[in-house]
């Protein structure tokens, strides 16, 4: 059973970094209270990225758009304070998660327009230890209505997201396999059915058609 925590020791801390890799990876430089999410832009073309093709729609409202570092208003980094403030206390549930063995806080965030049965978005704190507070360290979503300004999200193929955004590495992470485009901060949780876990895979090796399950935003 999860039991509440509100900050990770010190050197419980100091093992979670240690653990961390590209799809678990706290911010090293926390910034001041949140600003306004930058206007969304197309990012520039990388060796992986071919042509685009027809891409599911984007995200319709602000608040459901996925961009580097931020996830509708919220900010990778922002203090817990600021996001206590943004997020109405109904939308919020706090319990914990484990990694490596460290305990750390998490809210279940379930906006007020969220799809009865839809899964909460998981917003994963970790104890920054400049201040002493917590620091929104990542983001773990499978709402697939939250899109990026080329339409990438949940729902959307693996090829969508290589084209768009390239992809460096293929991984397992926390039981999952994952494509890590390091770029934009994002790893995509990748359905593991037709595919051949018994060797590591290469990102050439995993089928354009597919399909993404789940979001990690990091910094």
């Amino acid at each position: 059973m999860l039991r509440l925590s509100s900050t990770l020791p010190a050197a419980g801390l100091a093992l979670l970094l240690a653990a961390c890799g590209p799809t678990e990876r706290p911010a090293a430089n926390p910034t001041a209270a949140p600003a306004a999410a930058p206007a969304a832009t197309t990012p520039p073309a990388t060796p992986d990225s071919a042509a685009p093709t027809t891409l599911i729609p984007t995200a319709k409202d602000e608040h459901l758009l996925l961009q580097p570092g931020y996830v509708g208003p919220l900010r990778l980094n922002m203090k817990e304070a600021d996001l206590l403030t943004l997020l109405p206390p109904s939308t919020l549930t706090k319990t914990t998660r484990s990694l490596e063995g460290i305990e750390y806080p998490v809210y279940e965030y379930r906006p007020d327009d969220a799809p009865a049965g839809s899964p909460p978005l998981l917003l994963e704190m970790v104890g920054a230890v400049e201040d002493g507070g917590n620091r929104l360290w990542r983001v773990q979503l499978q709402d697939a209505r939250y899109r990026t300004a080329e339409g990438i999200g949940v729902g959307s193929t693996y090829g969508e997201a290589r084209r768009a955004y390239g992809v460096q590495t293929i991984e397992r992470a926390e039981g999952r396999l994952v494509a890590v485009s390091e770029r934009v901060g994002m790893t995509w949780v990748l359905d593991k059915a037709g595919l051949n876990l018994n060797r590591t895979l290469r990102k050439d090796d995993v089928p354009p058609a597919t399909r993404i399950t789940g979001i990690i935003l990091y910094q």
